[in-house]
């Protein structure tokens, strides 16, 4: 797939769609012609069509709730609906309602922030390590998933949620009241240099969402390692639950440099109704020195690469890792992957957007053999003592380790004084925010 493939992607799905998408569908469709659009869009482009279980449409109130339903979840936990509206602001403007912070329950069943983006409402009130001891009143333990989703991801601004705390290290409990508001997500953290034995230099990078707006933000932290010449990067891929295909390629050829342009980052595999697509050369992925728009980008050209990893990295995330393995090692620091081969192509009818998967990718040895994640290489817990970028944090310290001795530290794990408000093991995220590779 060159350069032009979101374009000629975009235009294919609207062809087969002819008749059931958006372009063909009167205005302001009622709800028996919108369920009927999602049960014929699904046995066009899903990628187990031929396994839809039939339900009555009549059952469901909402297109959305039929299109659920007839989802094959025994080998499907990823497809997925939100309003356009959503999708659009937060995918390619960046843009985003709430608080700011990914949440997750640590091993011990203890509610923590896990990262806190810099300019969102909770920068400054909460941060990496901050421990939720109740919510509005209630002990979190005590509180259903409708009610947690409820007070930790608000869907407009102005909404506050009271919480009681405890700040990491500490083991005093105070109160904090969050608003939501509107903000700039921040997929892209500032690079960080590391110095390595004989004088050597390594690149940190917190990579968080593969959006539109991540583009730049990558282009200026390689730009950056190259100026300082370093030989070995640490992409931190641990809460990066994917986003757009073509910006994990873009990573991937700056990443692995000139010696990779033209070859075959992933090729992408449709289901049984559309061979023809499959086949098309078009829908092939390659390695490129381009961006979108025909910039020219920094080319690394590393030997091997190091990526963060955890159970919530995931599509286009771990699309990066497939899509370099045939050509250079990627020593996985953390836990396993998420196991999501597949993307989807958004698909709007009706102010909702549709993410059913409709590919699979494989890469240039013709595998996607991690459907149950890819294993670390170096299996080191999430360790919540230190911030994301601190070269005493469990995992970075281990890559760093493993950079300067080519090989694990002994455990596997890198032994650290335990905090109070600490978890270890890895971490659930929680939260509406699905796991994405869109395919354009």
């Amino acid at each position: 797939m060159n350069r032009t493939y979101p374009l000629i992607f975009a235009l294919l799905l609207l062809l087969s769609l002819a008749g059931c998408g958006d372009s063909s569908a009167p205005a302001g469709a009622g709800l028996e012609a919108q369920r009927a659009w999602v049960r014929a869009h699904l046995d066009d482009v899903y990628l187990w069509r031929g396994e839809i279980v039939d339900v009555p449409p009549a059952n469901y109130a909402s297109a959305p709730d039929y299109f659920d339903a007839l989802l094959v979840k025994a080998k499907d936990r990823f497809s997925f609906s939100m309003p356009k509206a959503v999708a659009d602001s937060e995918l390619r403007d960046g843009l985003q309602t709430g608080f700011g912070v990914k949440w997750g329950w640590g091993a011990s069943g203890r509610l923590f922030a896990y990262y806190v983006d810099p300019y969102s409402p909770a920068a400054g009130m909460i941060s990496r390590g901050t421990e939720v001891i109740s919510i509005n009143g209630w002990p979190v333990a005590q509180l259903a998933s409708s009610s947690l989703n409820a007070a930790l991801f608000p869907g407009k601004a102005g909404a506050s949620t009271s919480m009681v705390i405890r700040s990491p290290g500490t083991s005093v409990n105070r109160p904090a009241t969050l608003v939501s508001a509107n903000f700039s997500i921040t997929p892209v953290a500032q690079p960080l240099l590391i110095g390595l034995a004989q004088g050597k230099k390594a690149g940190y990078l917190l990579f968080n969402d593969h959006i539109l707006t991540a583009e730049q933000g990558l282009v200026n932290a390689m730009t950056y390692f190259k100026q300082q010449g370093v030989s070995e990067v640490v992409l931190d891929l641990r809460y990066n639950g994917g986003g757009f295909l073509h910006i994990a390629e873009e990573v991937a050829s700056m990443l692995g440099g000139s010696a990779l342009q033209g070859q075959v980052f992933e090729r992408l595999l449709f289901n049984d109704r559309h061979p023809e697509r499959t086949n098309d050369p078009q829908n092939t992925v390659l390695f490129s020195p381009l961006d979108q728009n025909g910039a020219t980008l920094p080319q690394l050209g590393l030997r091997r690469v190091f990526v963060i990893t955890g159970s919530n990295t995931c599509s286009a995330s771990e699309s990066i890792i497939n899509g370099l393995l045939p050509y250079l090692p990627v020593i996985r620091i953390g836990t396993t992957t998420c196991g999501k081969p597949y993307g989807s192509v958004q698909t709007d009818y009706e102010g909702q957007a549709y993410f059913a998967l409709q590919v699979e990718g494989v890469n240039a040895n013709g595998l996607d053999d991690y459907k149950t994640g890819f294993l670390p290489t170096c299996q080191v817990a999430d360790d919540l003592k230190y911030p994301l970028g601190d070269i005493r944090e469990a995992r970075l310290s281990a890559a760093i380790y493993y950079m300067n001795n080519t090989a694990c530290p002994a455990t596997g794990t890198v032994s650290l004084p335990k905090a109070v408000a600490t978890d270890q093991g890895d971490v659930q995220l929680i939260g509406p925010k699905p796991a994405l590779k869109i395919v354009q």
